[in-house]
């Protein structure tokens, strides 16, 4: 399902609806582009019947997910047949020719090109045929949008790295979004300094391949060293790191995130796979004995530190020996959620023309057994907490019709609060842990 994005915003001439899928990069970058609509006049709604403008961010990692994307246009062509319908993200880029049976009726504008999205808007760039598609030779520089309008809102996302360098026979994410490239520091640390001074309580960091920021910069950097930099400058924030892999999670990173307070204790990692056979057909830099190191590491100096998994299922030569291998990690490691998604074959990957398939119904049953594992892990890990006193940040609410809202404690647990217990105009407050009710953390303000 599509994320839509909604701003705040007076009375305005012109109405725009933004659709993003994918990642929490596409998310960071659809909520700046929705900032700058509202620059230019709009106001931004997904609740709007007869918007003149729809934007849609759109992700291509696997086939499904290009499908979904189409699917998404071919609805929007239909719903709004007047407004004027621009597409960009990783399928504008990897596949714009899937795009062309709406032709006439949306403009394309591939990834690299995003960073000139107000041009776009103010008629200076043309794009598809008539204006040469920049491509990923001019993917050598970090492209920085700016930051979005993040008044009211708790929890925003920073884009500070962008495309990947490591070639994984599944993915086609380094032909959609180029080589590793960051977002120099200065730029970062003001960027969160914008969004702190708008109100956010939480930042979460984000990337392609977060781990690698600063490689490409001079002087060289390190996550650690972004981190370090803006936990100094922006103490009333605290930071969350999306998704970061394995190999770049280090003995100081692991030190950061356990002894500063405005660093969340939160890891997610993309694993893949338990089996060694199959993480070397993926082209992954590491094998199952690394991960449960780098786990038992994490848990022996950050005791309550949420661990999460991303699992690929079904991969072309995952047997059922592979399969329990993968259970087996899943379950033994100290994981407290898993992320579980089938393998689907991403033409131009050369895992696309893997052989030994898995049969769809068999995937579907091993991603059901993992996603069953991933609930039990949830309440071991949600059981573990109840009694203790965590600061949250809120997330939504509150609620009309239960009264009630949510936060987010750093360690990554959703906890709902009654609305009559809890201070309605802040973002950031304490609650203790009470109990477990329906699978939900039920808190109680502090």
């Amino acid at each position: 399902m599509s994320k839509a994005i909604k701003t705040k915003f007076s009375q305005r001439s012109k109405r725009a609806v933004v659709h993003v899928l994918g990642c929490k990069v596409n998310q960071a970058e659809a909520a700046v582009m929705a900032h700058l609509l509202e620059m230019r006049g709009y106001a931004v709604d997904a609740s709007f019947k007869d918007p003149d403008l729809v934007l849609v961010n759109t992700c291509c990692v696997t086939s499904r997910a290009e499908s979904k994307s189409r699917r998404l246009i071919g609805k929007l062509t239909r719903t709004f047949p007047t407004a004027q319908l621009i597409v960009t993200g990783c399928l504008a880029e990897v596949s714009p020719c899937a795009l062309d049976r709406f032709t006439g009726k949306l403009k394309i504008l591939g990834t690299f090109d995003k960073d000139r999205f107000d041009q776009f808007l103010a008629g200076e760039l043309l794009p598809g045929p008539e204006s040469k598609q920049r491509g990923a030779s001019y993917s050598s520089q970090f492209a920085d949008l700016g930051v979005p309008d993040t008044l009211g809102r708790a929890r925003t996302y920073l884009k500070v790295q962008d495309g990947c360098s490591q070639c994984c026979s599944y993915c086609v994410v380094p032909l959609a979004r180029g080589p590793s490239r960051s977002l120099v520091l200065g730029r970062a640390i003001s960027h969160a300094q914008a969004l702190k001074e708008a109100g956010s309580a939480e930042i979460v960091l984000t990337g392609i391949h977060l781990g690698s920021y600063g490689r490409d910069l001079n002087p060289p950097l390190r996550l650690e060293d972004l981190l370090e930099s803006v936990v100094q400058e922006c103490s009333e924030v605290r930071f969350r790191m999306s998704s970061i892999e394995p190999q770049d999670i280090t003995p100081r990173l692991i030190e950061l995130a356990g002894g500063h307070p405005s660093i969340c204790r939160h890891f997610h990692i993309p694993v893949q796979s338990g089996d060694d056979s199959v993480l070397k057909r993926m082209g992954r830099p590491y094998d199952a004995a690394f991960i449960r190191d780098l786990t038992a590491r994490i848990l022996r100096n950050i005791p309550e530190a949420c661990v999460g998994f991303d699992l690929m299922v079904g991969f072309p030569g995952e047997d059922e020996d592979a399969f329990q291998k993968t259970l087996d990690l899943a379950r033994d490691s100290g994981a407290a959620y898993l992320h579980v998604f089938p393998f689907s074959p991403r033409p131009g990957t050369p895992a696309a023309s893997f052989g030994s398939r898995v049969p769809a119904t068999v995937a579907r049953h091993r991603v059901d057994e993992l996603r069953m594992l991933s609930e039990n892990l949830r309440k071991r890990f949600f059981e573990r907490s109840v009694g203790k006193t965590f600061k949250v940040v809120l997330e939504s609410g509150p609620d009309l019709i239960t009264r009630s809202l949510v936060a987010r404690t750093d360690n990554y647990i959703p906890v709902r609060v009654k609305t009559e217990m809890s201070p309605l105009t802040g973002k950031v407050f304490h609650v203790i842990l009470e109990k477990i009710v329906g699978g939900e953390v039920l808190g109680i303000y502090v």
